[in-house]
């Protein structure tokens, strides 16, 4: 071997090795992470465990056979356009599932395999590999999800279980007697995907806007309206928005601080890191107090774990870590570490890649001045197929209203009764409550829905045209259906077309393939939704409050959008105000 070859084979070692300054410093006093090192996996084993049994309890209703998504029916979708373009598109990055194995194709199975891969994560058994079977199998079951797995935790703890692999152990059994500090590289990914999270997090507050242009992060207004319209408030969330305007103020500043500042002191020594992850973690649990959001705050303070040093715990667990600091083989360290590069490099590049668009914002301003170079593009394409390596943007626009989907039910078109939520809002004295680690899956969509449905009412022909094409999705038509102009629009909306000059014609034939497509893409689950409700599927009945009065198969469906607000009114838990016109009457086949 080369001496230079040797030079970068003992660097690498060297990045992996607990004598490396993994150890920080400071007026000889040491930092250890041994602690650290030992509950990583385990916490986020615990993490992982409630996404999959969330997840499994959903799954019937969200991707099963007679589900709202099936799984089956996307991947032969996607396989049938793989086979069309067979030299550009390939099923296995589209949908990288092992759903597609013949002898994996049960979702089931593989919820079973990923809950049983986090319960080894949990108890320290063979931490790497147990990491790489949850990640495979989260993965194969995301992708398939649609619309209800394309949330911002969900790939964080893709990309958390993938980073974390250069931190974990390979170890049969890590017990705490024979934790030492982890790995160097291991230990900074995962402190820059924090620093990442966040950074990213505070940018885009200043840098999008809604609609009409206004950024509520800048005009200092945001919590006048986040604890209120945040998709799912619980208990305590009327409680924080009733504090004064003085706490809200405060509240925000140390917000900006926490996502813009702090995360550059989580890769400095001593009290600098101390004061960093001590700002996430506050940060973090603030969040949990003020509403649900699943197991997103859990994963956030996992990756705060790194940054804990023994120092900072009683003594006698300290005791109970080993000081014994041996290695592991010199190639397998070698080799791991090399993969950790591999991982560092992609990080890096992609988040700056990242950085460059959230400061260029929604606003045309900055688009001609800040370019992402194409090569990063192209890496973060190639990323993106594993759901890795992504952009992330918590509440970077703040919604200042709630529109909330009423669904009723009739069997006369006369008397009506609504369907109720288990946590989404349905009436004015629908109490609040605590999801815990849970992530009711359709009810955060129904959030997403209301804000899709009010847009609609902005323009006649989109409020007219999401209606026909709820009512032909509730009646089961196919997709190739909305390629029929005059049997979407009806007869006389398409004669009132015909006889209108060109021009016009033309515009309105644009807006409809345009419309059409963001339904398709949007609200296509929705439409399949309300014909479960209408064909009274027990598996999706079942996700529903357990009070919900409708327990039998409507021949009428009512849809209607109405503003939410915490009301003041002893007694009454929402202020209620119907929108005018945003109602659409679905007459189902019998």
């Amino acid at each position: 071997m080369c001496r230079s070859t040797k030079s970068i084979f003992s660097f690498l070692v060297s990045l992996s090795s607990s004598k490396h300054p993994s150890v920080e410093c400071k007026q000889n006093k040491k930092y250890t992470y041994g602690f650290a090192h030992w509950f990583f996996g385990r916490a986020l084993g615990l993490v992982c465990f409630f996404a999959f049994i969330s997840y499994w309890i959903q799954a019937d209703a969200l991707i099963g056979p007679a589900g709202i998504n099936a799984w089956e029916k996307d991947l032969e979708f996607i396989e049938t356009l793989s086979a069309a373009q067979e030299d550009t598109v390939n099923k296995w990055f589209l949908r990288p599932t092992l759903l597609w194995l013949p002898l994996l194709d049960n979702h089931n199975l593989l919820f079973a395999i990923g809950t049983l891969s986090a319960g080894f994560l949990i108890l320290g058994f063979i931490p790497a590999l147990s990491a790489i079977i949850a990640y495979v199998t989260y993965l194969s079951l995301m992708v398939v999800g649609g619309p209800f797995l394309s949330f911002q935790w969900d790939i964080l703890l893709l990309e958390t279980l993938l980073i974390s692999l250069p931190f974990l152990p390979i170890s049969r059994i890590h017990k705490l007697s024979d934790a030492h500090d982890p790995p160097i590289i291991g230990r900074f990914l995962l402190i820059a995907l924090l620093a990442k999270l966040m950074l990213e997090s505070g940018v885009v507050k200043f840098t999008f806007f809604d609609r009409n242009g206004f950024n509520t992060w800048r005009e200092l207004t945001a919590l006048d309206f986040h604890y209120w319209t945040q998709p799912l408030p619980h208990t305590l969330s009327p409680w924080i928005h009733a504090l004064p305007d003085w706490f809200d103020q405060l509240s925000l500043f140390l917000i900006y601080a926490t996502e813009l500042v702090l995360p550059f002191l989580l890769f400095l020594p001593g009290k600098w890191r101390r004061i960093g992850v001590i700002g996430q973690i506050i940060l973090q649990v603030a969040i949990l107090l003020s509403g649900n959001y699943g197991f997103f705050n859990l994963l956030t303070l996992c990756l705060c774990i790194p940054l804990i040093d023994d120092q900072l715990l009683p003594s006698f667990l300290v005791k109970k870590i080993s000081q014994n600091k041996k290695q592991g083989a010199r190639f397998r360290t070698f080799l791991r570490t090399g993969i950790a590069c591999i991982l560092a490099f992609i990080m890096v590049s992609t988040t700056f890649g990242h950085l460059i668009k959230d400061i260029k914002g929604n606003q045309a301003a900055l688009k001609e001045h800040l370019v992402v170079p194409k090569w990063i593009q192209s890496l973060q394409v190639k990323a993106g197929h594993f759901r890795c390596f992504n952009s992330y943007g918590l509440f970077r626009v703040m919604t200042t209203t709630r529109p909330e989907i009423i669904i009723e039910a009739s069997r006369d078109g006369t008397t009506w009764q609504t369907y109720e939520f288990k946590w989404k809002p349905s009436h004015e004295n629908q109490s609040l409550s605590f999801t815990g680690p849970h992530m009711p899956r359709i009810d955060w969509q129904m959030w997403f829905e209301g804000l899709n449905f009010e847009n609609h009412t902005q323009h006649p022909f989109s409020q007219f045209l999401y209606g026909r094409f709820l009512q032909m999705m509730v009646n089961g038509h196919s997709d190739s259906v909305f390629s029929n102009l005059r049997e979407v629009l009806g007869v006389k909306e398409f004669q009132a077309l015909q006889r209108s000059p060109p021009a016009v014609q033309n515009q309105a034939i644009t807006n409809y393939n345009h419309l059409i497509q963001s339904f398709r893409s949007r609200s296509k689950w929705f439409g399949s939704f309300l014909k479960a409700l209408g064909e009274g599927k027990q598996n999706v009945l079942e996700q529903l409050s357990p009070t919900n009065p409708v327990d039998y198969k409507p021949s009428y469906l009512r849809v209607s959008l109405s503003h939410f607000k915490f009301s003041e009114a002893e007694g009454m838990q929402w202020e209620i105000s119907k929108i005018p016109g945003a109602s659409y009457t679905l007459a189902l086949d019998i």
